[in-house]
């Protein structure tokens, strides 16, 4: 399978709001290569048939992985109509793989230098991952 190559947006610098109140304007942890957003049983459940028909998309071979539809650079549910401003269509039934990146965290940060989702699966922020 050839590599995906995704288009970055600007690289965003300083620290993100701890409580995500950026999040909409940043978007880079939103813009990432198909087949990345994988839901889960629980997921799927949350987000009922008529959201799982429009946005996602369920693997042919086996195991029948779901995942969330891409573009080829961003995710399905990323509403991209606006300049710098990224709202999720599903926020309130996001998958859990989305509701895990928190603002701040390497995963988040990784996004907001390279433009795009990285390779970093460090999700939490250093101070709340030493207290689990």
């Amino acid at each position: 399978m050839a590599a995906v190559r995704l288009s970055a947006l600007p690289a965003i610098t300083g620290e993100p709001d701890p409580a995500g109140a950026d999040c909409v304007g940043c978007g880079r942890c939103c813009h990432h290569g198909p087949s990345t957003v994988t839901l889960f049983e629980s997921d799927e459940v949350r987000m009922g048939p008529d959201l799982l028909a429009q946005y996602t998309v369920l693997e042919r071979r086996p195991p029948g992985f779901r995942f969330v539809k891409n573009n080829g650079h961003a995710c399905g549910a990323l509403d991209v109509s606006r300049p710098d401003h990224y709202p999720c269509a599903i926020y309130e039934v996001r998958p859990q793989g989305c509701r895990t990146v928190e603002p701040g965290s390497p995963c988040c940060m990784e996004a907001r230098e390279k433009g795009h989702l990285g390779d970093s699966v460090l999700f939490l922020r250093s101070d709340r991952a030493a207290a689990t």
